[in-house]
């Protein structure tokens, strides 16, 4: 049946609306202080513009603010405790107290906390959920941006890598206030943006796409330091997928982009402190003999996988004590794999070294860090820290097919959608589970014995129906879209096969 033209907008715009509404959903299944760090990035993101009266105000020492108390205590009850609901008695926001705890002397780039600062008020509760919905719809506005100038055919890479690795960590940070969840828009949009500016001769579609690649690197570099180094990684292995003889004529305009991109990278890099990281004197104080560096590598090695899987559940969500059970992660780790192995179906040089690459920095990156601070998997490196790597890796390998269903049946797809989809909804009620009641609660039903909730209409219970449906209709919006391709494409190839007879 054909759809009218109204109705086609409506189903068009059905998916990223049902996306945000996840994401929002998602974002208000904790509390203030939920994610990683956060008593840190809160602290930053008020003092992100500066001295401001009431927000952020001169500290006893250069490298102290004053800032609101709740911004650092807020999470002082049930960080690490998953027994412990989010029910913590708060101190006013009036009161502000005096921290080094922040971005005070430039050790992270500044425009995320920059950024976010706009939204920062003296209602800590509502500026948090506010930044929360922000950084959701940055997620979802460039990724549907991305997806409307991608030409059909293109934008199997962009749905499909989103779809194995979204849940759970990515539901979790991009509705956050960490700078990890600029740097998971970045790692699915930059480089696929980049590929379509290299591939396409529309002028008007390179700016759109150069645009995105630019703003994406600015994003993700001004956010974190490794989040500046995967999109200098992302530029090279881009070239190299895309690198073709017919650039030799026009070598310059090609080179204009990715030139800005690796520039704006470096600098953000080169200028904060976390760069650091690269010096020897840095890591571990205590002297090791050669013999101790080796076993130390050795042994970090054969564990890193377990820090790789971590972003599919087997690590805990927030401060690592969200635990998920094996019913979200065995499910995300199947659909990965699965994808994954699909696309070695299209493997030509230039895209088995661009994996090579990206492989490659899943192992060393982490691998350098643990071994240079003496450190030992399950420690200091948190697998949000490799999971832009592992959207790359999923992404990259999934390019090289003609259609955007990468040649997938209706079936396979619809069992990769139900999958994803059962993952998200047990997801998500473990998250509220875990802050309304603590994980020593029990059943189903969310809004029983609440220790802590939102001051909200909606119930944990209802918060919870609404994000896991939101999420099943935007995964039945990608399925409808890709089964249409797959349906006929099907149909195509049996009309070629009896015409053949």
């Amino acid at each position: 049946m054909k759809l009218s033209r109204g109705r086609r907008i409506l189903a068009t715009a059905a998916v990223p609306i049902a996306l945000f509404v996840s994401l929002v959903a998602w974002g208000f299944s904790s509390p203030v202080g939920s994610s990683p760090d956060d008593d840190y990035h809160l602290a930053s993101i008020w003092c992100g513009a500066g001295i401001r009266e009431g927000l952020c105000e001169a500290g006893d020492a250069p490298n102290e603010r004053r800032v609101p108390a709740t911004l650092l205590e807020s999470s002082s009850c049930y960080a690490f405790d998953a027994n412990q609901s989010a029910s913590c008695p708060q101190k006013p926001t009036s009161v502000l107290v005096n921290s080094s705890r922040g971005n005070f002397e430039a050790s992270y780039p500044p425009v995320f906390y920059g950024t976010l600062s706009i939204f920062a008020g003296p209602d800590v509760v509502t500026s948090v959920l506010v930044m929360r919905g922000f950084n959701a719809l940055l997620f979802v506005g460039v990724s549907t941006a991305l997806f409307f100038a991608l030409p059909r055919g293109g934008r199997g890479p962009l749905l499909l890598a989103g779809l194995a690795t979204v849940v759970p960590l990515g539901m979790f940070l991009i509705p956050s206030v960490n700078p990890s969840s600029w740097a998971v828009t970045s790692a699915l949009t930059l480089w696929v943006s980049l590929l379509a500016f290299f591939n396409t001769d529309e002028r008007k579609k390179k700016v759109v796409f150069g645009v995105i690649a630019t703003a994406m690197t600015v994003a993700a570099a001004g956010a974190r330091s490794d989040a500046a180094v995967y999109s200098l990684l992302a530029v090279g292995v881009t070239i190299i997928i895309a690198a073709r003889k017919s650039w030799r004529r026009d070598w310059l305009r090609m080179a204009i982009v990715p030139t800005a991109l690796i520039a704006i990278a470096a600098g953000f890099f080169l200028t904060s402190g976390q760069s650091a990281v690269l010096s020897p004197e840095t890591g571990s104080d205590v002297p090791r003999t050669i013999g101790a560096v080796v076993q130390s590598t050795v042994t970090n090695a054969i564990k890193l996988p377990e820090l790789w899987v971590g972003v599919f559940g087997t690590w805990g969500l927030g401060w690592l004590d969200t635990i998920l059970p094996g019913s979200v992660w065995v499910t995300m780790l199947i659909t990965f794999a699965g994808l994954l192995v699909w696309g070695f179906q299209k493997i030509n040089q230039r895209k088995a070294i661009a994996l090579a690459i990206v492989f490659a920095a899943l192992v060393a990156v982490p691998l350098y860090v643990l071994v240079k601070d003496n450190l030992s998997v399950g420690s200091a490196v948190q697998p949000r820290y490799v999971y832009p790597l592992i959207i790359m890796l999923i992404g990259i390998a999934l390019v090289g097919f003609a259609s955007d269903h990468l040649g997938l049946n209706r079936v396979q797809l619809a069992c990769l959608s139900v999958l994803v989809v059962a993952a998200n909804t047990v997801a998500l009620h473990y998250n509220i589970r875990r802050y309304v009641t603590g994980i020593d609660g029990q059943g189903a039903n969310l809004d029983a014995e609440v220790e802590w909730w939102w001051d909200l209409a909606v119930s944990p219970m209802g918060m919870w129906v609404i994000g896991s449906g939101a999420f099943a209709v935007a995964i039945a919006g990608l399925y409808g879209y890709l089964s249409t391709g797959s349906r006929i494409a099907h149909e195509f190839a049996e009309n070629r096969s009896e015409l053949a007879r």
